[in-house]
């Protein structure tokens, strides 16, 4: 191997690390932003799931009074019609 072909080589050997070493930071960024996008979503299902048991405790809640309210009036109906 002639000294040219052997500079040619390193060269060529450097520009190979240089695209790997290129392409592994652009996975470890695409990696960090997923990390983070679901880090994201996750936190917003948490939300949803915290506002749908609230809502859930709230109809809850007023189903209990509705039926509460039926009783009452159904038993004002019956004291007062009969």
């Amino acid at each position: 191997m002639t000294p040219e072909q052997e500079n040619q080589l390193f060269l060529s050997i450097g520009q190979i690390q240089a695209t790997q070493t290129a392409i592994l930071k652009e996975v470890t960024d695409i990696k960090t932003d997923l990390t983070k996008r679901v880090d994201g979503l996750e936190a917003r299902v948490e939300k949803v799931e915290t506002h749908v048991t609230n809502n859930r405790i709230k109809i809850a809640g007023f189903g209990g009074g509705a039926g509460l309210l039926v009783a009452m009036a159904v038993e004002l109906l019956k004291t007062g019609g009969g």
